[in-house]
């Protein structure tokens, strides 16, 4: 039977208050569902961009206060970047994976690979500070939904960033921290529509909700800190986005 099927609806999340350090984002998510007569259901999925889940949880620095060190120095020097931006960046890498035509991969302590260690400066306060990433993302997510059942309110949640791609142009969002929802989708052993077996085919969901959820919340002057994702069935799981990171051994391009 041909049939359309869906929906699968993505609503933002538009707060233009401060974020402070030890704000509850979840009771603001509430809130602000409220004050638009939005009733947030179960099974319903949060998404929070990372600056904002920075601002929350205090991971935010003044510029003013960053001493670089010399080393931060002569590789801002190289890349032409502002020292005390490089230290932050120092401070949240493991390991520089690449540094070269003014470009900075690294793994963060996060144990995510992009660019500058996931530290940023867009939608702080204008350039004077900078967001870094939570050292635990899942752990994060994890608190986040604990405090939504507070509220009465079975959600899964997902934290995202932006992340550049090797080989396309143009930046995607990604999941950096996800709790309640099973991160990987694994069809390998299933039948395709032939009966053919599959033995590849696995599906990032948490990436694909994230990257769903930034074409409502923008990147840049929206002032939307998230997205309500609603009518996508899944499966819940303790499980985290650190779960579907590549393991080094798998890893063909660093």
């Amino acid at each position: 039977m041909s049939e359309i099927v869906g929906p699968i609806s993505i609503f933002g999340i538009k707060y233009d208050g401060p974020i402070e350090k030890g704000i509850n984002l979840p009771k603001l998510v509430v809130d602000v569902a409220r004050k638009s007569n939005f009733k947030i259901v179960d099974g319903d999925i949060v998404i929070l961009t990372h600056t904002v889940v920075a601002k929350a949880e205090g991971l935010i620095f003044n510029l003013n206060n960053v001493k670089p060190s010399p080393f931060a120095e002569a590789i801002a020097r190289k890349l032409d970047k502002d020292p005390r931006v490089l230290q932050l960046i120092l401070n949240e890498t493991k390991n520089i994976v690449r540094l070269e035509r003014k470009n900075l991969i690294t793994e963060s302590k996060a144990g995510i690979i992009s660019a500058n260690a996931g530290v940023d400066l867009s939608n702080v306060d204008g350039g004077n500070s900078a967001v870094i990433v939570p050292r635990n993302p899942d752990k994060v997510a994890k608190k986040y939904v604990e405090e939504f059942k507070k509220f009465g309110l079975n959600v899964a949640v997902i934290i995202t960033d932006t992340l550049g791609r090797p080989f396309r142009l143009g930046d995607v969002n990604f999941a950096i921290g996800s709790y309640g929802i099973t991160p990987l989708r694994d069809l390998r052993g299933k039948k395709d529509l032939f009966g053919r077996v599959l033995r590849i085919k696995r599906i990032a969901i948490i990436d694909e909700l994230a990257a769903s959820a930034e074409l409502i919340t923008g990147s840049s002057n929206e002032g939307i800190i998230g997205a309500i994702v609603r009518g996508y069935k899944y499966e819940k799981s303790k499980k985290g986005a650190k779960s579907i990171q590549r393991p080094p051994e798998r890893d063909f391009f660093k």
